[in-house]
């Protein structure tokens, strides 16, 4: 996940696969779930109920976000839609600043508006944001995140719908390509994208916008 702890494993000399979205080690077998599959499948879900607004709110931190945003937007453009992105402003490190920031960018959405979050955690921010700012989920501002975290989902206000990415399936290839290479067998150094496993629907994007 950082240039040091890439460097150390480079170092080691072992058998290594990479999980991570930083890709920091080029030169390694990479397992990782597919992101585009899994925008494509939050933009079909928002465009299946109707909404002609569209939204994007993720974390820049992480390639992770940054890819299913671009992938997001790719299929909506496609689509013959725009995508409100979410541009966090400057000076706004703490809590209280960020979510202020965030309430003012989803008053000035278009409405109905459908948000693709970049994963869970996100996507109940933005739903804490909406009923600060007294908006209506799903009426005026329906939301999906990413992950399927069940508690998590579960116990947000109302309860967030989420893509499933196949995490076990990740897993499974990648331990898979190790135990090859730790056979002394080569392994190519490509990417594997593991498809999500479709869509969790819940109360946060069960509407029909009109």
């Amino acid at each position: 996940e950082t240039p040091r702890i890439a460097r150390a494993v480079r170092r080691s000399g072992v058998p290594t696969v990479d999980v991570s979205a930083a890709r920091l080690l080029p030169a390694m077998p990479w397992v990782e779930t597919d992101d585009r599959q899994i925008a494509q499948l939050a933009a079909e879900h928002l465009l299946e109920r109707g909404f002609r607004h569209f939204a994007f709110c993720g974390d820049a931190r992480f390639n992770w976000s940054i890819w299913r945003e671009n992938y997001f937007c790719a299929q909506l453009e496609a689509a013959g839609q725009s995508v409100h992105r979410y541009r966090p402003a400057s000076g706004t490190a703490d809590l209280a600043a960020q979510s202020a920031d965030l309430r003012r960018w989803l008053a000035e959405l278009p409405k109905p508006v459908g948000i693709m979050t970049a994963y869970d955690i996100r996507g109940q921010q933005v739903l804490d944001a909406c009923r600060s700012a007294g908006l209506a989920v799903p009426g005026e501002v329906a939301v999906i995140g990413v992950d399927n975290d069940a508690l998590l989902c579960d116990l947000a206000s109302p309860p967030l719908s989420s893509v499933i990415p196949n995490a076990h399936r990740t897993g499974y290839e990648a331990a898979a390509l190790l135990a090859r290479m730790m056979a002394g067998k080569r392994v190519a150094a490509e990417p594997r994208l593991i498809p999500p496993l479709g869509i969790a629907a819940r109360q946060s994007t069960d509407v029909l916008a009109v």
